[in-house]
This record gives structure tokens, C-alpha cells and sequence, in this order.
């Protein structure tokens, strides 16, 4: 019946189309095949379409341009690309992408040379570059609670000690087929490292690892605001 009320839709080629979830009660397969048939139906028409949806796989997937609202209010507006790498606030940074962003407090401090990021408890520390110091001290106080975001794939792992990476001991690991999700634990915290295919084998295992400081997104945490975009 979806599929039928689509088609009666798009028959009449119109100039616009206001889509509310359209394939929201078809199964993962058939939703996956109407994703792409629909996206082809719309360069085809050239209609523009307003889509809703809660699924953020069909927002990223088939759209020019995202609005994402909480509760009636808009919290970001953009492409695909700009909302997925340039969140704007805590809410947008763990709406989009699957696995969530890893999101953990921290404080920040500053030894001269390096900023130093101090995870979850305040015990383990990464050094990011001082620029990161300076940018994020204009907006708050420089010992003010902070978040910070990273997505799986934007954290570095390695077998072997490396030079800035922090030893981490496995938790869990998730085979997905291509690749690996891998939690390890940085005290009482767990975060989600997008790894190769069996790149650890087995839970309890250690590595280290580090965060793409280019990819890593600090915000307000009482704001939940992003400070370095």
C-alpha cells in the first residue's frame, strides 16, 4: 500500500512532493531497494521533495539537504556531508551515523606546548596540538566541563606502542564483516573504535590509540554547542 500511494504520487509528475515516511513499514530489504529506486525517481521527475523521516540512513542517503529537529526545534540545516563531519551540537553528532559517536567529558588544560586532553575520570590523556587550546579557550573558560565527540572511524589503533597513542585494554569486538567494531575501555568508560577485519582477536587483548585530531569535535557541555566549528 506504501509503494501503491508513492507511485499514485509520482505518476502525476508533479513540482513538488511532501513524502512522511514513506517506506517507514516495509522490511530492511525492501527499504534498501526503494531507497535507491526512489532517489532515481526523483532525478527522473526533478521534483522537489520534502522527505520526513526518523531513519538518518534514508536522511543521508537520498537527500540534498538536511533539516534535523528536536522536539520541534531545528537544530541544524545543510548537506549530508557537512551535517555528518561539522555537527553543530551534541544532538546532531549522535543522531547521524551508526555506529553513534563516542561522546566523553573532559577537561582541558595547556603545559606550554601541547593541549592536553584529559579523558573521562580526569586519569588518562591524549596531547592535541596547542592550536585546540586557543581556539576552545575564546569560547569558554579553560577549565570549564567539556565533551568531546569522535566518531569510530576517526580513532587510530595500533598493535604496537607508538608515540602519542594511549594504551587501552579490549572490551568487546564486533565482527560486521569488512570491518570490526572494537570497544576498549579508558577506566570505567568504553569507546567504539572502527577497526580492519580481525584486527584484534580476541576480547582483553591490548592496543593503543589515538584520535584523529582533525576529526575530533569538542562541545559545551551544558550547552551541548560545538566550540570548534
Amino acid at each position: 500500500m506504501q509503494r501503491v500511494a508513492v507511485g499514485r504520487a509520482m505518476v502525476r509528475r508533479p513540482k513538488a512532493i511532501l513524502m512522511d515516511e514513506p517506506i517507514g513499514s516495509l522490511d530492511a530489504k525492501l527499504r534498501e531497494e526503494m531507497r535507491t529506486e526512489l532517489k532515481r525517481l526523483h532525478r527522473e521527475i526533478h521534483a522537489t521533495t520534502l522527505y520526513v523521516t526518523h531513519d538518518q540512513v534514508e536522511a543521508m542517503s537520498m537527500a540534498d539537504r538536511i533539516a534535523i529537529m528536536d522536539e520541534g526545534v531545528l537544530k541544524q540545516i545543510g548537506s549530508p556531508a557537512e551535517i555528518y563531519d561539522h555537527p553543530a551540537n551534541l544532538f546532531v553528532a549522535q543522531f547521524i551515523g551508526s555506529p553513534v559517536m563516542n561522546v566523553l567529558d573532559c577537561i582541558m588544560d595547556f603545559d606550554g606546548s601541547h593541549t592536553k586532553i584529559f579523558l573521562g575520570n580526569g586519569g588518562a590523556h591524549l596531547n592535541f596540538s596547542k592550536s585546540v587550546y586557543h581556539k576552545i579557550s575564546e569560547k569558554v573558560a579553560s577549565d570549564a566541563p567539556l565533551s568531546i565527540g569522535v566518531r569510530p572511524e576517526a580513532i587510530k589503533v595500533a598493535r604496537e606502542p607508538r608515540e602519542g597513542y594511549l594504551k587501552v585494554e579490549v572490551h568487546v569486538i564486533e565482527p560486521v564483516g569488512p570491518y570490526d567494531i572494537v570497544d576498549v575501555k579508558i577506566g570505567d568508560h568504553l569507546i567504539r573504535a572502527k577497526t580492519a577485519a580481525r584486527f584484534v582477536e580476541r576480547p582483553g587483548e591490548s592496543i593503543w590509540f589515538k584520535l584523529d585530531e582533525k576529526r575530533t569535535h569538542f562541545f559545551d557541555k551544558e550547552t551541548g554547542n560545538v566550540l570548534d566549528g
